[in-house]
């Protein structure tokens, strides 16, 4: 990356400045195409300035983002399930047959759960019923 070979990393905070920097690439690169090289730079540039002045002085822990992973995943298999293609999603998605089922029954809840309304919504715990 032209634009970026002039930057020199400080010995004492090498490691934190090396993911700074690394990040920086990361967007730059992965949004040149679209954007151009100087304004794919400038986007690189905003998203660390970003990083710095949110996590700026913490201590901060990047997990491997599993669950991310799991909600991505999740998602894709809902936006390619047709009704009856649980087998085939399992297969595409490297999961069981009721990983998919689990995955399309709890989409349904989010998704209709709320329209449908609760049953027991202003009654009391005590037996009475109030409505």
């Amino acid at each position: 990356m032209s634009n970026l070979d002039h930057v020199e990393l400080g010995k004492a905070s090498e490691r934190a400045e090396g993911m700074l920097f690394t990040i920086l690439e990361l967007v730059a690169e992965g949004t040149k195409e679209a954007l151009g090289e100087d304004e794919a730079t400038k986007l690189g540039l905003d998203v660390v300035d970003t990083v710095r002045t949110t996590f700026g002085g913490e201590y901060v822990y990047v997990c491997k983002g599993r669950k991310l992973d799991a909600m991505l995943k999740s998602n894709q298999i809902w936006a390619e399930f047709r009704g009856n293609n649980h087998r085939e999603l399992a297969k595409k998605f490297g999961c069981s047959v009721q990983w998919v089922y689990t995955v399309i029954r709890t989409k349904n809840m989010i998704l209709y759960g709320d329209a449908q309304g609760d049953l027991f919504e202003g009654c009391n715990n005590k037996g009475q019923a109030t409505c």
